[in-house]
């Protein structure tokens, strides 16, 4: 039997479809593959950690409140980041870094059988390796998202006639997989393929009904399995869809569920220690009335969190850019359109903006831009990295002198 959290938050009914389109998990036990049964059972979490919150919407209004990083509050300086490490790699490689020594990579296939395959790259040699050709379900699969830590590697495999999917996850160290993989969890076409991360030997990942679906009103959950466990662990269930992705920083996961339901649709970014052994809520920020965030993770006690759309009449915290702060504010802005999470160490943010890359130093007061290879396509230098690490890793399709797109170079970057 399932036991539930007595202490978790709820949400109003899902009425919004933001979002990626992912897609179902099936009910029952998670089944294992050669490893036996990764069934997720429900745990409780304490709060005696919990920062000093009201809950209550940061409608902010006061100008005071807001350093904007662009319009005077910050000096313009030069880049601070040296490059570390470059390499170029065939074209089509896309990567996802979680921090440590190696990042997973996406792949052009190696025969026609599939559409792309799975690797890893090294952040020390730039060794690019496949690890999967072939996906584990078999025919009518493709490999659909990728993440690694330095011990575990975790995938979604889809089937893209019929819409249904497997998570898997598998023991990784020095480079290449270890053991047996286990199924996590499957889904059909009304459940969203599942938002996950890697943090250790654990993955953590988002089981959500999709929007518009026949399972739309149905609770999203967020579960997290640890290597050598065989069973996973529930560590938040939400009336309506997550807003943002599960993302982890120093131990600290971020995630955004719906919150004070019976009132309307208000997203509360939720700060957990998976450190602790209780998986303690240790902070929240709840933004203005159906403000969704697109982005948030938890660094050095403040939220780092962007806002992809303009909300008339609901404050600075309804404008579109990026935000650094806790309830109550103050808040540092950045105001450009966000497009992917910010990254940090210490007191330099990374903010991605259109070709390049911004450098944000929060106790300094500065900023600086770390311009994109040249040749790059529009979208320029995109960040692999995700969340709080010493290294940022970028990579950017680059052209040729006859300006057809040629390679893929991934840089390294000392934070």
């Amino acid at each position: 039997m399932f036991k539930r959290r007595r202490d978790k938050q709820h949400a109003a009914a899902p009425t919004d479809g933001r979002g990626i389109t992912r897609r179902r998990f099936a009910a029952g036990s998670a089944l294992a593959i050669g490893a036996g049964i990764a069934a997720i059972s429900l745990t409780s979490c304490g709060n005696d950690k919990k920062k000093q919150t009201t809950g209550e919407p940061q409608v902010v209004t006061d100008d005071s409140q807001i350093v904007s990083v662009l319009d005077g509050d910050y000096a313009n300086v030069d880049n601070p980041l040296a490059e570390s490490g470059s390499w170029t790699l065939p074209l089509g490689t896309v990567l996802f870094h979680n921090g440590g020594t190696w990042a997973a990579a996406m792949l052009n296939p190696e025969s026609s059988l599939h559409i792309n395959t799975l690797g890893v790259l090294s952040l020390s040699s730039g060794n690019l390796v496949t690890l999967l050709e072939t996906p584990v379900q078999g025919r009518g699969f493709d490999f659909f998202d990728v993440r690694c830590s330095d011990e575990v590697y975790a995938w979604v495999e889809i089937n893209y006639t019929d819409r249904s999917w497997a998570l898997m996850g598998q023991a990784f160290s020095a480079g290449s997989l270890n053991g047996d993989p286990v199924q996590l969890d499957t889904g059909d076409i009304d459940w969203e393929p599942p938002r996950f991360t890697v943090s250790g030997s654990s993955v953590i990942w988002q089981k959500m009904p999709l929007a518009t679906g026949e399972a739309s009103s149905e609770d999203s959950h967020c579960y997290l399995w640890t290597l050598g466990d065989t069973e996973g662990s529930e560590l938040w269930t939400s009336h309506g869809r997550f807003a943002t992705s599960p993302c982890v920083s120093n131990g600290i996961l971020t995630i955004t569920p719906r919150v004070r339901g019976d009132e309307g649709v208000y997203y509360g970014m939720t700060a957990i220690d998976l450190t602790d052994g209780n998986n303690t809520q240790i902070d929240q920020l709840v933004l203005p009335r159906t403000v969704a965030p697109f982005t948030a993770d938890y660094m050095n006690e403040s939220f780092v969190f962007s806002i992809e759309a303009s909300y008339n009449g609901l404050g600075s915290l309804g404008n579109m850019g990026t935000f650094v702060g806790r309830e109550g504010g103050p808040y540092t802005y950045v105001r450009r359109e966000p497009l992917a999470a910010a990254v940090g160490n210490g007191s330099r943010l990374l903010v991605k903006a259109q070709a390049s890359n911004f450098v944000i130093d929060l106790e300094e007061h500065t900023y600086a831009t770390l311009h994109a290879p040249d040749r790059s396509l529009d979208f320029g230098e995109w960040p692999a990295t995700e969340g709080l690490s010493e290294r940022f890793l970028s990579y950017a399709t680059v052209r040729n002198d006859q300006g057809i797109p040629e390679s893929v170079v991934a840089r390294v970057f000392s934070i």
